[in-house]
């Protein structure tokens, strides 16, 4: 090489270097490492990871970091190191920040809240974790400038939750998968811009409180539990799904009315109705989007033998205002019974209500 060569390579080496010290996005898989994979899955360098991941923070000044982004697929990493990743990189300024962890230490790492003090936590503005523990302490005065947060497998109690969001006076957006922890989970008066919330899995869940008045799209999968959500609830849209509980339909047709007022547009999605569709004398008064699938998830094929789909009727006759219907059925073993008897068309009569709003109706059945 020549001189002038080895001055141009000297220089962009520094130039790079420089670069990097205060590169703004930081993303750790074993992907963007280099990393490749065996056939059982592991790195073809067990010490890899942790390896590279410290050359490269080491050589990086900690200043000017907007972005981390630590996936970790496999239990060989030591949390110590993980810990010291956090420390370097979640400095003020920060915005955006993901930790994927192995399901095995769902148990076993708990994340210091100590990595948020100090003002390096307030400039977060989305925040996901999962597979590991986090015990905020009262007082936790961090997470300010949050606005979407999201837990998946996290082990953290209904107060400890509170002590989370206690300052995440701009949060939008909020969804819990599988916090097992979690028994009560209330959306505090001062969340006046959470406007999206999820909750998935969480299987010791009793209650959910809100007093956010902004809350108008709420998606709830899982477990039937007890909603309290004001005399006048601003949830608008609303998609359910029971886990385990029979009769999600008639459960959103009984409950729902009350429970929801505003509510607009409405996703069920049910696995096992064992008792038909009741008439009930509540109305859905501003409900103008029903979605509802049926599907055989469960082992018994008769989940829905005894079903009476038409009695979905009753839907039709509580939603005044409804404009678009979407029945989808997927079913093991459907039988087909004639519309022309006389008990047939008993038990099929519509009562003559003119459904002037309605302008889209979809029905879709598969039967194997």
């Amino acid at each position: 090489m020549s001189l002038c060569d080895s001055a141009r390579s000297a220089c962009v080496s520094r130039t790079f270097l420089c670069s990097w010290k205060c590169h703004p996005k930081l993303t750790f898989t074993d992907e963007t490492l280099g990393l490749k994979q065996n056939a059982d899955g592991k790195s073809s360098r067990t010490e890899g990871f942790t390896w590279r991941v410290n050359n490269i923070l080491k050589n990086h000044s900690g200043v000017g970091v907007r972005s981390l982004n630590i996936v970790i697929g496999h239990n060989e990493v030591d949390p110590c190191d993980v810990n010291s990743w956090l420390q370097k990189a979640i400095t003020p300024g920060i915005e955006d920040v993901t930790l994927l962890l192995p399901i095995g230490w769902r148990a076993e790492y708990n994340l210091p809240c100590s990595l948020l003090f100090d003002g390096r936590g307030n400039s977060i503005r989305y925040l996901c974790l999962t597979d590991c523990a986090i015990r905020p302490p009262v007082g936790f005065d961090c997470l300010r400038s949050l606005k979407e947060l999201y837990l998946d497998g996290v082990h953290i109690t209904g107060d400890e939750l509170e002590h989370l969001i206690s300052r995440s006076f701009c949060l939008e957006k909020m969804e819990l998968r599988s916090c097992i922890e979690l028994i009560c989970l209330k959306i505090p008066l001062w969340l006046d811009r959470l406007s999206w919330l999820i909750v998935s899995s969480c299987h010791k869940l009793q209650v959910i409180e809100n007093t956010a008045p902004n809350l108008t799209t709420f998606e709830l999968f899982g477990d039937q539990v007890q909603l309290l959500l004001g005399e006048s609830s601003p949830v608008k849209n609303f998609n359910l799904a029971f886990s385990s509980e029979l009769n999600s339909v008639s459960y959103a047709i009984t409950k729902l009315p009350s429970v929801m007022p505003h509510l607009e547009t409405l996703t069920i999605y049910s696995g096992s109705e064992r008792v038909n569709t009741p008439l009930v004398t509540n109305q859905f008064l501003h409900l103008k989007y029903l979605n509802i699938e049926l599907a055989d998830d469960d082992d018994d094929e008769n989940v829905f033998a005894t079903y009476d789909y038409m009695s979905l009727v009753s839907f039709l006759d509580a939603a005044p205002v409804l404009e678009t219907f979407i029945l989808s059925v997927d079913q093991h073993d459907m039988h087909h019974e004639s519309v022309f008897g006389v008990a047939s068309l008993h038990q099929r009569r519509i009562h003559e209500h003119k459904h002037d709003r309605l302008k889209k109706v979809q029905i879709e059945c598969n039967s194997t």
